[in-house]
């Protein structure tokens, strides 16, 4: 009977723990969505003459791909000094596990040109297949809530991405999420920890929601 009673509070324990994730994950998925500018922050740096932030924005809205994830987002970075420069497109998926840790999925495009402006037209992406998608492996973000805000990070050890220009690094990923501010650090580092792309000392790009 005590083994039983036990097993039963465990169940219990799951599911409560499992809850909690999907009514976190749902609040995510409420937040996220919209198209923000670090304007500010790039300017107040030139004005301060610190390590400069380059000026982006970027564009998230959430897909229907029921087959992939229900809460599937597109996100679209691009540079605000060179109009039409698109710096990354990147597909996410959230998931609430069973333990009540909220995980997150980045997928890069095997052919990024046919999902360009996507956030404009998301049912450009209806007939997505698993295919046209490649999964970060290793660089899957845990996300939690501190406060008044959610925050996210995922372990450098095990997220190693290749580039033309910096070949395999170790990446470590940070968001933080709160209201009208999306905050992302992206920084790379050799195998031996020399920091090769990123700034250590303000790693956040501070994005702003807005109009658009």
């Amino acid at each position: 009977m005590a083994l039983t009673l036990a097993a039963g509070l465990a169940l219990g324990g799951c599911a409560s723990d499992l809850k909690k994730a999907q009514v976190t994950v749902a609040q995510i998925a409420d937040l996220l969505p919209g198209h923000y500018s670090n304007r500010a922050q790039a300017e107040a740096d030139a004005r301060a003459g610190n390590p400069e932030h380059d000026a982006k924005s970027i564009a998230i809205v959430r897909l229907s791909l029921p087959l992939l994830s229900h809460y599937a987002f597109y996100a679209q970075e691009s540079s605000l000094d060179e109009m039409g420069h698109i710096l990354s497109q990147r597909l996410y998926t959230f998931e609430a596990v069973k333990d009540g840790t909220v995980v997150q999925r980045i997928y890069t495009f095997a052919q990024p040109a046919r999902w360009r402006d996507g956030q404009n037209n998301p049912s450009l992406f209806t007939g997505m297949m698993f295919k046209d998608t490649n999964a970060m492996a290793g660089c899957d973000l845990v996300w939690k809530q501190e406060g008044e805000k959610f925050v996210a990070a995922n372990s450098r050890e095990t997220c190693r991405v290749s580039s033309a220009s910096l070949g395999t690094v170790r990446t470590e990923m940070k968001v933080e999420l709160s209201g009208d501010e999306l905050a992302m650090a992206e920084l790379a580092y050799t195998a031996g920890g020399k920091l090769v792309q990123g700034i250590e000392s303000d790693p956040f790009y501070r994005f702003e929601r807005g109009d658009q």
